[in-house]
């Protein structure tokens, strides 16, 4: 719960939140909005979210869903020079003169570089870098350098965020903060209907990773140990679901799929919309990240918080996720298609294992990632940094 210290601290502030576009929900959209529900039921408060682009779509349905109704600025991607900081002026006076908010929280790198450039201007006690993944679109120009040194603070929700920034930018240790992604423990999701859409058996197990089909998730390592797999008894009950937009790797993981033999056993979902997650989850016996670096996986957090298996490679991120006892279980070295076949065929062939895990992910998820202990991190950090 948060502290009563805090609610009294932040009774009647203004918070803005700077997620971005209003039409889709990705890991930054989907934290904002959990922070903004979170802040209204919390701290008697008020919260405005600050999208470019139209009304529009289906986070900007999510807010009004929560009581928020978005606000939309014409911000210019396209603009350059003179044009770009007119566009950022009139950026910063909408924001004064509309919103007057006290707090102002962007999600990700570009909004971060837009805010932390203006904040100053619109009367906000507060501003933050957010780190949202492993240190992508980030050159160490001369105004990253600047924001990185001005800003009030810096966080991350991944321990390789943190250490990315650090290095790059040769910052203090303690200069990022890492505060949890939090990840809401569902409600019973009821009876799921995938297996049958999947056009599976009742004695058959599913395996899914939930990604887009690019480069830095490494599904053709995945492949191959699932074709490993399927060479055991157990194996060749096994099925496996890949579940997410179908990006740059789409044709080699295609291509690989017919090498290997996998045709019919490899099932490509496409994107799973959002509120059929949880239904996926619930069919899936264990799931498999093989990512080979980003930070701390949403898709990982969720299966955990559904109490599924989860295994994967041994990434930074992965081991925040699990933590160290089940990372050393269950995690196996980047590329190494062998151990995490081995892996695959441990959980496959021992179904108490496997909801031993889960229930032990469900209970780290309670305890580490709670929306009320991401929250109050975000309140705190606040507190600790807002002009007085």
């Amino acid at each position: 719960m948060i502290s009563e210290h805090l609610k009294m601290e932040f009774c009647g502030a203004r918070f803005l939140l700077v997620p971005g576009h209003l039409g889709y929900i990705g890991g930054a959209e989907r934290q904002s909005l959990i922070l903004a529900a979170s802040l209204l039921n919390q701290i008697d408060c008020r919260v405005d979210v600050l999208g470019w682009g139209g009304q529009d779509g289906i986070f900007a349905e999510a807010l009004r869903d929560i009581g928020i109704e978005p606000v939309v600025f014409p911000w210019d991607f396209e603009a350059h020079g003179l044009r770009r900081a007119v566009n950022a002026i009139r950026l910063a006076r909408f924001i004064r003169s509309t919103l007057r908010p006290d707090y102002i929280l962007p999600f990700a790198t570009y909004h971060c570089k837009v805010i932390g450039s203006i904040w100053r201007w619109t009367g906000a006690r507060f501003a933050w870098w957010n780190q949202r993944d492993e240190g992508r679109c980030l050159h160490g120009t001369r105004t990253e350098q600047r924001l990185m040194r001005s800003l009030p603070a810096i966080v991350s929700n991944s321990w390789e965020g943190r250490d990315f920034l650090i290095r790059k930018f040769s910052l203090p240790n303690d200069r990022v903060r890492v505060i949890n992604n939090g990840v809401e423990i569902p409600e019973d999701v009821g009876p799921s209907d995938w297996r049958p859409r999947l056009g599976m058996a009742d004695d058959e197990l599913l395996f899914t990773m939930t990604a887009n089909l690019t480069p830095f998730k490494d599904h053709l390592t995945l492949l191959r140990a699932f074709a490993k797999l399927r060479e055991s008894e157990i194996g060749r009950k096994c099925r496996l679901a890949l579940a997410g937009r179908h990006d740059e790797t789409t044709q080699q993981i295609k291509s690989l799929a017919f090498d290997l033999g996998l045709c019919g056993k490899l099932l490509l979902t496409g994107v799973v919309p959002m509120n059929e997650i949880g239904s996926l989850l619930q069919a899936t016996d264990a799931v498999v990240h093989s990512s080979i670096k980003e930070g701390c996986p949403n898709s990982a957090l969720e299966a955990m918080a559904h109490a599924r298996c989860v295994l994967g490679t041994e990434i930074s991120g992965m081991r925040q996720a699990l933590g160290d006892e089940a990372a050393d279980l269950y995690l196996a070295p980047p590329g190494d298609s062998d151990r995490l076949a081995e892996l695959m065929r441990q959980m496959a062939e021992d179904p108490a294992r496997r909801a031993a895990a889960g229930q032990a992910n469900c209970n780290r998820v309670r305890t580490e990632f709670s929306v009320e202990k991401m929250t109050q991190a975000v309140l705190q950090t606040i507190l600790d940094h807002r002009i007085r």
